[in-house]
């Protein structure tokens, strides 16, 4: 027998791919990962996180904690791609920025 149910989670996919959005997507699920993994003290310390073809980009405002970052890029990785379900970020890249965002 046939059956036309579908998850709204489906139906969403579906749509995203059709509107060739499934990266803005993704985009916005793996910020949203990141800032559960790390906490909110080290995302008020990150001014800007971009993800684009594998590689999760980090601006970090903090010289020692862009260090402390870079020690734990693998577990962090790690964390993030447990936490979505399935291998995203396969790099992790740091920046350090000054007080206004400004790369360095």
């Amino acid at each position: 027998m046939y059956s036309n149910e579908h998850t709204l989670q489906d139906l969403l996919k579906k749509a995203y791919r059709r509107l060739d959005m499934d990266e803005t997507v993704t985009e916005l699920e793996v910020k949203g990962v990141y800032e559960r993994v790390v906490g909110e003290l080290i995302s008020k310390l990150t001014w800007r996180v971009r993800f684009k073809n594998g590689v999760l980009t980090l601006s970090i405002a903090s010289p020692g904690l862009r260090q402390e970052l870079l020690y734990r890029r693998e577990s962090l990785t790690t964390r993030i791609n447990e936490t979505m379900g399935r291998t995203v970020v396969k790099k992790i890249e740091f920046y350090e920025t000054d007080g206004l965002g400004k790369r360095k």
